[in-house]
């Protein structure tokens, strides 16, 4: 396993407290755990690791707690005014169909900002850095959880009526600060353990679907 480098003071936010981890690939400072959840990591299958699970691009209003209640109405605006889960459809707002106000929203000091002072939410680019075996079939869903950052198998919410969670203990799945061309999709990372292809993948989702975020800290 990667031994995690902690460093500097913990910061204390919304309630959690969590440390700073560095990069040995980058050098880049993380935190050490997912947004929510209330401890590192001791294992892909540590449920207190799995942390909230957040519509992309959504601020932290409510929606992102695995108990919040969900509705089919969307909103029309980038901050959505309400705490419910947004289901049904591809994109949980009218508004904003390229994406690109909301990646400016979740950079640090944006409108929709859920990290800490300093702190974004990972562009594509930045995460595909720490991931060593990037595409690779031969990447685990244990190989994240001892990896430096911890990822632990936290699964997903679905974006149905139900508002299911699914794949926990199994599979990991994390939003990044990037879009696509697609309209009401946006890019992610997921490491699954089965299937046809299991391992590490990049690509497309709609941003309705419930996912886990890890923050870094903006390079100064």
């Amino acid at each position: 396993s990667v031994r995690c480098i902690k460093t500097r003071t913990p910061i204390v936010f919304n309630g959690l407290t969590y440390e700073m981890v560095t990069s040995p690939k980058t050098g880049r400072v993380w935190l050490d755990r997912n947004l929510g959840a209330t401890k590192v990591a001791d294992s892909g299958t540590d449920s207190a690791a799995y942390g909230d699970y957040y519509q992309w691009g959504r601020a932290k209003d409510g929606h992102s707690s695995s108990t919040s209640s969900a509705t089919q109405i969307q909103s029309s605006d980038i901050v959505s005014g309400q705490g419910h889960f947004i289901y049904g459809w591809a994109d949980w707002t009218t508004a904003d169909s390229s994406g690109a106000l909301r990646i400016a929203a979740w950079a640090d000091g944006g409108k929709n900002d859920i990290c800490p002072a300093g702190f974004s939410v990972p562009t594509e680019a930045e995460l595909k850095k720490e991931l060593k075996k990037a595409n690779s079939t031969g990447y685990s869903v244990s190989d994240a959880a001892s990896s430096f950052l911890r990822i632990p198998a936290a699964g997903f919410r679905d974006s149905s009526a139900s508002g299911a969670f699914k794949n926990k203990d199994a599979d990991v799945a994390l939003w990044v600060r990037t879009t696509t061309g697609r309209q009401g999709r946006s890019r992610k990372f997921s490491i699954i353990s089965q299937g046809f292809a299991p391992g590490l993948a990049i690509g497309d989702a709609q941003r309705t679907l419930g996912l886990s975020v890890r923050c870094v800290r903006d390079r100064i």
